[in-house]
């Protein structure tokens, strides 16, 4: 059998909102690989452009899995350039490494007690670093430095604060709740800020729902799987992240009611 004590390959994961095309996930493992022999898992590269509420939501769904040790490089990145500071964050045994917009926080908190150092580009030994290009740049250096067992204190100095994006939130009414759709699955599925705890003080599985999707009103069964509803029809369910989702049966709800990402949706009780 082989030793168990022997030391594994280090594991990167990454997530961006770069697409497969141009070559930009390629030139971020080959950096990475160029400075540690590593294990690269992609979680996903196809965060929609720029939604960095999309991609935390993703990222914090998945972190927990990796084992303690792992580094996870996100990028959706729509301040590349700008002022935001590259961060790296240390939490429950996991590693981070990304922009300070948001995107790494609710992960970072969903394994642990963050501490964030902000990247310095001098003391790692980065070397040239384009304005547009964090990711190859920065991050995945960064990553491989702590990957290959760099002191994590020496990547920066400690911050005392950093942006956070709240991806479980909501408001209670007085005969309902409200919060705001985030981001759509591959499914078409519509991912919401309400926490499944909050929402199920108010409903019971199997009532009946209504629910202002933008400005459209529409009476949704709130089940449990969708197998429980006929092949198209719209439903409300409790999805895998543990947010209130709508969603239709082999279809595609995004599409069906033209929602945007930012939007509010409310759910009320029927009164009869």
């Amino acid at each position: 059998m082989p030793d168990q004590q022997a030391r594994r390959r280090p594991i990167i994961s990454l997530l961006t909102d770069f697409g497969l095309a141009g070559g930009y996930v390629g030139s971020m493992k080959a950096v990475i690989l160029s400075r540690v022999e590593a294990d690269i898992v992609d979680i996903t590269h196809s965060v929609p452009p720029q939604a960095v509420s999309a991609g935390a939501l993703i990222l914090r769904s998945v972190a927990g899995y990796f084992p303690a040790g792992t580094v996870h490089v996100g990028v959706v990145d729509p301040g590349v350039g700008s002022s935001r500071k590259p961060i790296a964050v240390k939490s429950g045994g996991h590693f981070f490494v990304g922009p300070d917009n948001g995107l790494l926080i609710p992960a970072a908190r969903s394994v642990g007690r963050p501490e964030v150092r902000e990247i310095d580009v001098e003391k790692i030994g980065l070397g040239k670093v384009s304005r547009t290009f964090h990711g190859r740049d920065i991050f995945s250096p960064a990553a491989a430095y702590i990957a290959s067992g760099g002191d994590f204190e020496k990547i920066g100095r400690k911050l005392r604060s950093w942006e956070e994006i709240e991806l479980f939130s909501s408001r209670r009414l007085s005969n309902g709740i409200t919060g705001s759709y985030i981001c759509a699955d591959s499914f078409g599925n519509m991912i919401t800020s309400i926490a499944a705890d909050e929402f199920l003080k108010v409903f019971s599985m199997d009532e009946k729902v209504s629910v202002d999707v933008g400005d459209s009103r529409h009476v949704l069964e709130f089940r449990s799987t969708y197998s429980e509803v006929a092949e198209g029809k719209p439903l409300i369910l409790i999805g895998s992240h543990g947010n209130v989702e709508i969603a239709i049966r082999n279809g595609n709800a995004e599409s069906y009611f033209k929602a945007k990402p930012g939007s509010e949706i409310t759910f009320r009780k029927i009164s009869f």
